[in-house]
């Protein structure tokens, strides 16, 4: 379809391949209904909304869908149910909604391999797996989103954690500290992200097209990875990610993600150190 929109009083058109007026407007239905139900939480709106997108449009750009379907309809929608700013409370809870989001899509692709990936949602579960992992007082006690787990001789046992940032301008160089610390460690620590980046008008044409610039052109982002190793490799699920090429100074890479396609380069990487961690190494 093509989107038409209005942003900084500009008429500006987007062509989002793979998704349908129906599809469109169906979140915004499903946004409208759970906005309106005061048990609701704001993160599980966007959360359900966005599956929602994803299942119905499995070769879309999932990037294009967060940022052009849901985040575009949720600002739209939202004062009209709860009274607050809509950008506000996007910036608030759509950073939960997407680690629950991760929790959900993946639950299914990696249970089978008897993985467990949890979000981790509020300041306690935060501090209690990092405290598992020995870093509570090494890292901040938010620099942690979304815990994995594994069974190994009929137990349960904590052996990573995953970063989760919609956008790469979300101060990922936070992260990096808790990052070195788990993998130091021996925990497995990966970047997954949406890599959402456009420009606006007058200057810009809202094209999504990341932050993570290319293999011969890198942007500073894409040298956290590539060139200094400080995540366990980066998961981008915007198409227009450029992938690594397959030799990297540091080892590590960026994968760019289907999520319509399980399983993904995410679930195969995790679902491989599992079974390293298994044999007893990390």
């Amino acid at each position: 379809m093509r989107l038409s929109t209005i942003v900084n009083k500009t008429s500006v058109s987007i062509d989002l391949e793979g998704v349908s007026e129906e599809t469109y407007k169906e979140v915004g239905i499903r946004l409208s209904k759970a906005l309106q139900q005061p048990k609701v939480k704001n993160r599980e709106a966007i959360s359900d909304a966005f599956i929602y997108a994803v299942r119905q449009c499995p070769s879309a750009n999932a990037s294009d869908l967060w940022h052009h379907v849901v985040y575009r309809q949720y600002c739209d929608i939202f004062n009209k149910h709860r009274p607050e700013d809509p950008k506000q409370s996007w910036v608030r809870a759509s950073g939960d909604a997407l680690e629950g989001f991760l929790q959900k899509w993946y639950t299914p692709v990696l249970k089978h391999e008897r993985v467990r990936i949890q979000a981790l949602i509020g300041a306690v579960e935060k501090r209690q797996t990092l405290e598992t992992m020995g870093l509570s007082k090494t890292v901040g006690q938010g620099k942690l989103d979304v815990a994995l787990y594994a069974e190994r001789n009929g137990k349960y046992e904590l052996f990573g954690g995953v970063h989760v940032k919609a956008s790469l301008a979300e101060r990922v160089s936070d992260d990096v500290p808790a990052s070195r610390a788990m993998m130091e460690r021996g925990y497995f620590s990966p970047l997954w992200t949406l890599d959402v980046k456009s420009f606006p008008p007058p200057h810009g044409d809202l094209v999504n097209r990341g932050e993570l610039g290319s293999p011969t052109n890198p942007s500073e982002k894409r040298k956290y990875i590539e060139e200094h190793g400080e995540f366990d490799d980066c998961f981008s699920a915007n198409a227009r990610t450029q992938p690594s090429i397959e030799k990297t100074p540091s080892g590590k890479r960026i994968y760019t993600i289907s999520l319509g396609e399980q399983p993904d380069d995410f679930a195969k990487c995790v679902i491989a150190r599992v079974k390293t961690w298994r044999s007893g190494k990390r």
